[in-house]
């Protein structure tokens, strides 16, 4: 996902935008800034960004706040501020405007997003229990197989010192045939146990099945295994809605009013296209080339080829005409010898032959 800073739809390639996609603090690229953001927003439904400025107001970094519990709190002259304890026991609080506020499942607080807990408990718990049965199984297959009578008494170091050489001599996986052969010193009674119930696969796979549908996604996605169309759903049903949020969240925090009316925006562009076939790319290229829609440079991103110098221009075919010249075109004819009517003419008897 590629993150911009726009100034009315015109990438601005400034400080902030760097910093927002390269390098959003010292300590993290931008692939692990974005990465922890939305881990915290999936794992706990709430994700913090604290908002580091300098002393002249500028953004100097941006940083995820990995905490333990938050809580929203509000002064007597209504200013809020956030609350938040770390795993160390530190508090910290910061005024509400120095955050960037990301939520999921978020209906029943009038702050903070629903927490996992109780939707996802008794999927794990489900799944606990099969890891426990699964475990159980193979603790079953060591349990005791035969019984080992010796004629007289024997010590403990001696009783060990023949089960030690009876396993040896006959239950070895050296010792094969299956047939034991003892003599009046020993009795050997084999101990039948139980069929093992081995857990079905089936179980495994829709408790887990559960878990992914939760967080919006197949195993297909999880596997790299997904197909152009399952690829596309995924993207209109999960990433789609979370760049929207971030880019209207960022947008709010990290600009005053008065920039956000001139202008100033930070998109999360989603890259659509990452695992659209050769095939389909071609034609929407095709389709769009001639429309002035499309730069050279968006075309060498969607075919994963070089930046050309002239990445900002935009293709466009002549055989188009911009709505608000037509009169001025037809003005120009009129100039030129024919009338305004008789061109109008030309075009009503094109409209009704192409009928």
């Amino acid at each position: 996902m590629d993150v911009q800073h726009r100034l009315k739809g015109i990438h601005i390639r400034d400080s902030l935008d760097k910093l927002l996609s390269f390098r959003p603090n010292p300590d993290m690229s931008a692939y692990d800034f974005y990465y922890k953001i939305c881990t915290l927003l999936l794992t706990q439904n709430n994700a913090y960004v604290y908002i580091q400025r300098d002393n002249l107001g500028n953004i100097a970094a941006l940083y995820p706040i990995p905490y333990n519990q938050a809580e929203l709190e509000e002064d007597g002259l209504g200013n809020k501020y956030l609350s938040f304890q770390f795993a160390n026991g530190k508090n910290v609080v910061t005024s509400i405007d120095n955050v960037i506020v990301l939520r999921r499942h978020y209906y029943k607080n009038d702050f903070f997003g629903e927490s996992n807990r109780k939707p996802l408990q008794p999927i794990i718990n489900l799944l606990y229990i099969i890891r426990q049965g699964i475990t159980n199984a193979i603790r079953c297959s060591g349990r005791i197989v035969g019984v080992l009578k010796s004629v007289g008494m024997l010590q403990g170091e001696d009783a060990k010192a023949r089960k030690k050489q009876f396993e040896h001599d006959f239950l070895s996986a050296s010792e094969g045939g299956g047939v034991i052969v003892v003599d009046n010193k020993f009795d050997y009674q084999n101990v039948t146990q139980g069929n093992t119930t081995i857990i079905d696969a089936n179980n495994v796979a829709l408790a887990q099945d559960k878990i992914c549908n939760y967080f919006g996604m197949s195993a297909k996605i999880l596997k790299g295994e997904f197909s152009e169309t399952e690829w596309q759903a995924y993207y209109e049903q999960v990433l789609e809605p979370l760049s929207v949020q971030f880019s209207e969240e960022f947008t709010y925090k990290l600009f005053s009013q008065r920039e956000v009316d001139f202008g100033n925006t930070i998109e999360f562009v989603g890259d659509k296209l990452s695992y659209v076939s050769i095939d389909s790319k071609t034609k929407m290229f095709t389709a769009l080339k001639e429309l002035g829609v499309i730069s050279k440079g968006d075309i060498a991103e969607i075919f994963n080829l070089p930046v050309p110098p002239d990445e900002d221009r935009y293709l466009e075919s002549l055989n188009y005409m911009d709505s608000s010249k037509i009169t001025d075109y037809q003005m120009l004819k009129a100039a030129d010898g024919q009338s305004v009517n008789t061109i109008n003419n030309i075009n009503t008897e094109d409209e009704t032959n192409s009928e």
